[in-house]
């Protein structure tokens, strides 16, 4: 009878242990998962002004009239006869990416998933103003060129979201995309060999100057102080609460933060009262 009970006593202590090992792992995998709902989390307020606020709308025909009055005062100059351009980002200056962020919170994903999934679709919407201003300035004989950092070999399908939402020169003469390197000084200089560039419009600071490529969080505002003047004058700013270099620059461009890592530096950036 002992021996029995003994054996008794040992398979319920194995029971036990195996039914805690196996509670552990459960606990673990809805903590990891809570971690990447709360990781993507701060994304919704962002993604919902973008798609809902009637406020970002107005921002971007703002930025777009904008943009054509200071095009319109350089057009006045009749003493120059050069080639103008207009350079654009594409990536929430042009076209509308919160989908792909909205799925990122609603997938538990990050980027760069289903990024080249998305851009393959070529189903970006044109944002407010966009379109008519980019026309506006080809039809007044100024040029167009989309620099972007989306890949070379997403080129294509680039093309093919920009024709279908009615850009002007939508070709690979005028969209230059990333190639070897992050930063657009390359790209811009290539331009100015032919063009005088009027116009600079984008949603990140480097889309303006080399100055703010890999910059700090202060080296980002004092080049902004120093550049003031060129803001609503050369350089045209979209609104992007996503994403973009301001929010890359809390974790010091590293690549490796995990994503509680970066919940602690945001956390840790915010200042109270």
């Amino acid at each position: 009878m002992r021996k029995y009970l003994l054996l008794g006593i040992g398979i319920l202590g194995f029971v036990f242990l195996l039914s805690c090992n196996n509670r552990s792992n459960t606990e673990s995998v809805v903590n990891t998962e809570d971690t990447i709902i709360i990781y993507n989390r701060h994304l919704s307020m962002a993604v919902l002004y973008q798609q809902k606020a009637a406020e970002a709308k107005a921002l971007y025909y703002q930025a777009y009239n904008l943009a054509q009055m200071m095009l319109d005062k350089d057009l006045e100059n009749k003493s120059f006869k050069g080639k103008r351009a207009v350079v654009v980002d594409i990536d929430e200056t042009i076209l509308d990416n919160s989908p792909f962020e909205a799925a990122m919170i609603t997938r538990n994903a990050q980027f760069p998933d289903d990024w080249s999934k998305w851009t393959e679709m070529a189903k970006a919407d044109a944002l407010p103003g966009a379109v008519d201003f980019l026309t506006y300035a080809a039809n007044k004989g100024v040029d167009v060129y989309y620099v972007t950092n989306r890949s070379l070999n997403e080129r294509e399908a680039t093309i093919k979201n920009l024709i279908a939402e009615k850009f002007p020169m939508a070709d690979t003469n005028h969209v230059i995309t990333k190639v070897d390197e992050s930063s657009k000084v390359n790209r811009r200089n290539k331009i100015m060999k032919t063009h005088r560039i009027v116009l600079l419009m984008g949603d990140n600071l480097t889309d303006f100057d080399g100055v703010f490529d890999k910059a700090s969080i202060e080296s980002r505002a004092k080049s902004v102080e120093d550049l003031k003047a060129e803001f609503g004058k050369k350089f045209i700013l979209l609104p992007n609460p996503m994403y973009g270099d301001w929010e890359n620059a809390l974790y010091d461009y590293s690549k490796t933060l995990n994503p509680i890592d970066k919940i602690k530096i945001r956390k840790s950036n915010l200042k109270d009262f």
